[in-house]
C-alpha cells in the first residue's frame, strides 16, 4: 500500500472535518478524494472509530475535581507568560 501523495493536507482536512470545523466545500473535496484514495479512506474510518470509542468511554463520566483545578492552573501559567 502506498501513501497519499497529499497526505499532510488530507490529514489536516480529516481532523478539521471530524472536529466539525470545516466548510461544506472542504468536506466535499475531501470525500471526493477518499473515493479515489484508499489510504485516506482507511484513515477516515480508523479515526472515526477511534473517536467513537473514546467518546463512549468518557461520555457522562464526571471529571475529577483535581483534574479541573490542574488544568486551570496550567491555563493560567500560559496566559501569564
Amino acid at each position: 500500500m502506498t501513501n497519499c501523495p497529499d497526505e499532510e493536507r488530507c490529514l489536516h482536512l480529516l481532523e478539521v472535518i471530524l472536529d466539525d470545523e470545516s466548510t461544506p466545500e472542504a468536506e466535499q473535496e475531501y470525500f471526493e478524494h477518499i473515493d479515489q484514495c484508499w489510504p485516506c479512506y482507511q484513515n477516515y474510518n480508523l479515526e472515526k472509530a477511534i473517536r467513537k470509542l473514546i467518546k463512549s468511554k468518557i461520555e457522562n463520566k464526571p471529571v475529577p475535581d483535581g483534574l479541573i483545578k490542574s488544568i486551570k492552573r496550567e491555563i493560567e501559567k500560559i496566559t501569564i507568560e
